[in-house]
């Protein structure tokens, strides 16, 4: 029994010693993208305009080679606008990031940067003055981020290109009611801020505030079955890609729906429901519910709700607030709407669009008899649609084979939730027994 728990204690620690690893490997990469937008700042120089695009696209590459996710992508772009506009060994004077920007652009979208770099020269030969037309085609850049990328990582660094260049580029007439700097700091300020309650939600919230008794965040541990649970959908392509694996394998999940989606794919929601799958309440928009309003949060709610049955024909009882996140009124009205509260124990992190190994190390190596498992087969890093579902897709069957392997068995969270019940009903027995 010693020697047991010895093992096992060895075992959690090197698992945590290779999350700490591949969380210090993550951030290396953004340090090290700022080293790269530091060096070989050439002003006015004939080869400066391509060498700083060269560095912007390779730079980009570099960290799809590492970790192609749209957090990675992220920290990268940001270590190299920062790194080039701000070098770390020295200091100059002049305007230069729009060529690294537009070699960023470029790697996500080509015909977006062919559009921006055709927008540009045209814009020069109009004005007659290049820093104009720079900052005027720079203002399109959010605008256009739109129209071409689906990820919330790209829109963001889209967002953050902008800020930069409209700094650089901020015209003198401008700058006499809005100093640029102010823009500049706002800019690393909310850049900061988003890192950090992105970190903090998956720290904290993904693990758990602690016991609460009227939430659900993993099943009893008397029995080796584990819940395997799917965020933000129905999705046109995923949903149907991980239903046809879970139909393969014979599993049963339980699917936490936005009434949105609900509303635009009722045959996916019905596909779910027909193959013998859960389905719960997930909001009507993925809306946090902090620091939403009563009347709000009701709207959310009821309108996923009625969404959900409408398509199904199912009243759902089951309900995962977006993010993990909940408001005291939220957590009343559900209770008076005869609503469960299910968030999970095990975070499969695959919002984050980590490689399929990374997504599987992540689930079996935290897994316990009772867990609760969170995927997506929707949403990214902000917003409940787009994102990229492959690797999850990807992951999932060999997730479930490991599992299988190491004899657990599959449940929906209704389930789980019965056998909670059926276990504190034999405890009480057993505790009147006794007296």
């Amino acid at each position: 029994m010693i020697k047991k728990s010895g093992a096992c204690a060895r075992e959690k620690a090197y698992i945590k010693y290779k999350e700490m690893i591949k969380m210090a490997q993550l951030w290396l990469s953004g340090i090290i993208s700022y080293l790269v937008g530091s060096f070989f700042v050439l002003k006015d120089h004939p080869m400066g305009f391509i060498i700083d695009f060269t560095k912007g696209y390779l730079g980009m590459k570099l960290a799809g080679i590492y970790m192609d996710s749209g957090l990675s992508y992220l920290l990268a772009s940001s270590g190299l606008l920062f790194g080039h506009a701000k070098p770390l060994f020295y200091r100059f004077e002049g305007d230069t990031s729009e060529a690294l920007a537009l070699g960023i652009i470029t790697f996500m979208s080509p015909y977006f940067g062919l559009i921006l770099l055709l927008l540009l020269l045209i814009l020069k030969f109009l004005f007659n003055d290049y820093d104009s037309a720079v900052f005027a085609s720079s203002v399109l850049i959010p605008l256009l981020s739109f129209k071409f990328f689906k990820s919330d990582s790209f829109i963001i660094i889209s967002l953050l290109m902008f800020g930069i260049l409209a700094v650089q580029f901020w015209p003198p007439a401008l700058e006499k009611r809005i100093k640029p700097v102010i823009l500049t700091r706002v800019a690393f300020a909310s850049l900061l801020v988003f890192i950090i309650l992105l970190f903090f939600f998956n720290k904290y919230v993904y693990k758990g505030f602690g016991a609460q008794r009227d939430i659900i965040r993993r099943g009893p541990e008397h029995f080796k079955y584990v819940a395997i649970t799917f965020d933000d959908g129905p999705d046109p392509v995923y949903t149907d890609e991980i239903l046809d694996i879970l139909e393969e394998k014979n599993v049963h999940a339980t699917f936490f729906l936005i009434g949105k989606n609900v509303e635009q794919y009722p045959d996916i929601a019905r596909r779910i429901v027909n193959e013998g799958h859960s389905i719960g309440n997930h909001t009507y928009s993925h809306r946090s519910l902090i620091p939403l309003s009563a009347a709000a949060t009701r709207e959310e709610i009821k309108k996923a709700e009625e969404a959900i049955r409408k398509a199904t024909g199912v009243r759902t009882t089951l309900f995962r607030p977006p993010r993990g996140v909940y408001s005291s009124y939220a957590r009343r009205f559900l209770k008076d709407e005869r609503y469960t509260i299910v968030l999970w124990d095990v975070s499969a992190m695959d919002w984050a669009e980590l490689p399929p190994e990374s997504i599987v190390s992540n689930v079996v190596n935290h897994v316990k008899p009772g867990s609760i498992i969170l995927f997506h087969d929707s949403g990214d890093l902000v917003g409940f649609k787009g994102g990229d579902r492959t690797n999850t897709v990807r992951a999932l069957p060999v997730v479930i084979d490991e599992l299988k392997a190491r004899g657990y068995e599959f449940v929906t969270v209704d389930h789980m939730i019965f056998l909670a019940e059926l276990m504190k009903t034999e405890q009480n027995v057993e505790n009147h027994n006794d007296n």
